[in-house]
């Protein structure tokens, strides 16, 4: 197997499932229809390329499989996050989504554990998209202190969101993208996504 030599992370949108694998996860979400089998390094060009249909799935790695790609759910479609999330999390330990794109200063995740949600935050550009939760153990480790409400977004002793925070939360809660360079590649298979996505 070929060493990992890209990696996702910025601008992007992912999952982090724990304890599921690859075809489970496909099986969870008619959106996704299988395409072949590819190498890590491959996928993560063919999904910047063909970011508006192309995602990938990777894994496992330390137990978690990476679903990723532009064409997945939208961080402003909050109800389909949690829709999906479920979905996965019926067969899955963990399942966690995370989504960064600093031009449209957009940035979220959410976090779902045996099939509940515990955490979920979705901003982007002066709207709050989704508050669920109480502030989490790693936002507090973190020191992390997002309004929760967007009449006190820009107020004083809030934080801004942005993409490193997102990679923060992801490195606490499963693995993050980069983290894996230079390890060896698990499987990697290519899907086509049909998900109606509101926001790019």
């Amino acid at each position: 197997m070929a060493k990992i030599e890209r990696c996702f992370g910025y601008k992007c949108v992912w999952l982090g499932i724990k304890g599921a694998d690859i075809d489970t996860v496909l099986s969870c979400c008619p959106e996704l229809k299988y395409v072949g089998e590819a190498g890590w390094n491959d996928a993560v060009v063919e999904i910047k390329k063909n970011w508006n249909s192309k995602v990938m799935l990777s894994g496992p790695y330390d137990g978690w499989v990476l679903l990723a790609g532009i064409a997945l759910w939208d961080l402003s479609q909050v109800d389909q996050i949690v829709n999906v999330m479920k979905r996965i999390g019926a067969h899955a330990q963990e399942v966690c989504y995370f989504a960064s794109h600093r031009v449209a200063d957009a940035h979220a995740f959410a976090r779902m554990v045996q099939g509940k949600i515990t955490r979920l935050y979705s901003y982007a550009d002066g709207q709050i998209f989704g508050c669920i939760g109480e502030r989490s153990d790693v936002e507090k480790k973190l020191s992390l202190n997002y309004a929760e409400r967007e009449e006190d977004l820009f107020q004083d002793g809030y934080d801004f969101f942005d993409e490193e925070d997102v990679l923060r939360i992801a490195e606490e809660w499963s693995v993050t993208p980069e983290a894996l360079l230079g390890r060896e590649e698990a499987r990697t298979v290519l899907a086509e996504s049909s998900i109606s996505v509101s926001v790019k």
